[in-house]
């Protein structure tokens, strides 16, 4: 039985959807698992998962500019923090051996958690990336909207410098780079069954990346006024103002939103992979708008590139009715475009891979 280290990113909930799939298909295997969970993450893992063995990990904000890692700003919020990260670290290792019974893993899988990276190479375990971001080591386009690739690649290089293994989950095509092991996968997504489209049914999906609320506000400051759509707004912050709007309906994040993308007719969200992903599965046009980094700012461009939605650049009703004027021919662009880069499932594509990489096997059922 194979013992294997899974890491989680806390930030957002990308990282957690794509490995939530994952946890789901390898608990079909001969294999011991162990879960890194972040605390503000731990309850909604636990709930999941709570016959899994979990370790609770904690990540510094590390603060980036295009000269690498920004010492100061970084010494100031580790300062204000006040946590000693390498005691954490030393404590967490601990747990790990103890997890696995004395023993190191056999493998360590993680999608951008770097804990689990920083144990893999302090034990030379093999360390497998399955992310979206690998993929900025192997791009040619190095800067967007003036925003730098730099910022992101030196995140990489400096979480993850080494990996047996780079899969890259990805909407749109990207080429395999040999130098630093990437392979690229169909999106990890969930399959979520599509139904009958609600044409005045909207999800609107406000992630908890950032804390500066003022391009959400602008976003509700619009839509209030669209008294004819049923707008259902998935956000962990509260916006008390807007409440009293009947079109406006709040929610956290949960299982209930599958069962609003599935009949949706459109999305107003930032720019995130993971969501994109599933807005081009399920057809669902997108009018989205990128936080200031250039993954967002990529994504984003490649919605507009192939046609698949609309950035939002003056968030007003002019805009606004116009996307809504092309949400047809944008939702038959989705349909072509899945039909050429979206053939394969992730899952067979990735545990064939899985399989012959770290020598896994089914359970008898």
């Amino acid at each position: 039985m194979k013992k294997i280290l899974i890491g989680i990113c806390g930030v957002g909930y990308g990282h957690i959807n794509r490995q939530r799939l994952i946890i789901d298909r390898l608990m079909e295997y001969n294999v011991d698992l162990v879960l890194a969970i972040p605390s503000e993450r731990w309850k909604f893992i636990d709930d999941l998962y709570p016959n899994i063995k979990k370790i609770r990990v904690y990540s510094p904000w590390i603060v980036f500019n295009d000269k690498g890692v920004d010492f100061e700003a970084t010494k100031r919020k580790y300062v204000q923090d006040g946590i000693d990260q390498f005691e954490s670290f030393l404590t967490f290792s601990s747990e790990i051996q103890k997890a696995f019974e004395g023993n190191n893993p056999d493998y360590v899988l993680t999608d951008y958690e770097r804990n689990v990276a920083q144990y893999a190479y302090a034990t030379n375990r093999p360390l497998i990336c399955l992310d979206q971001h690998s993929k900025f080591l192997n791009l040619s386009t190095r800067i967007i909207n003036n925003i730098p690739i730099d910022l992101d690649t030196n995140m990489l290089h400096y979480f993850f410098p080494k990996a047996t293994k780079r899969y890259v989950s990805s909407f749109f095509p990207i080429e395999r780079c040999s130098e630093y092991n990437i392979e690229t996968l169909p999106p990890i997504i969930k399959n979520i069954e599509r139904g009958e489209i609600n044409s005045k049914k909207v999800v609107v999906y406000f992630s908890t990346y950032t804390n500066d609320s003022s391009d959400y506000i602008k976003i509700l400051e619009l839509i209030k006024n669209y008294e004819e759509y049923e707008f259902k707004i998935y956000t962990e912050s509260e916006f008390l103002k807007y409440e009293r709007y009947n079109n406006l309906v709040f929610n956290k994040i949960g299982d209930e939103f599958d069962n609003d993308l599935s009949d949706c007719n459109f999305i107003i969200s930032s720019s995130g992979h993971q969501l994109i992903s599933e807005a081009i599965q399920l057809e669902i046009p997108l009018y989205i708008f990128p936080f200031d980094t250039f993954d967002q700012n990529y994504c984003c461009y490649m919605v507009e590139k192939y046609n698949l939605g609309k950035k939002i650049k003056v968030c007003d009703s002019k805009e606004l009715d116009s996307f809504i004027d092309n949400v047809g021919d944008y939702r038959q662009n989705m349909k072509e475009y899945k039909n050429i880069y979206f053939k394969d499932r992730w899952d067979e594509v990735l545990f064939k891979k899985l399989e012959d990489d770290l020598g896994i096997t089914k359970k008898n059922l």
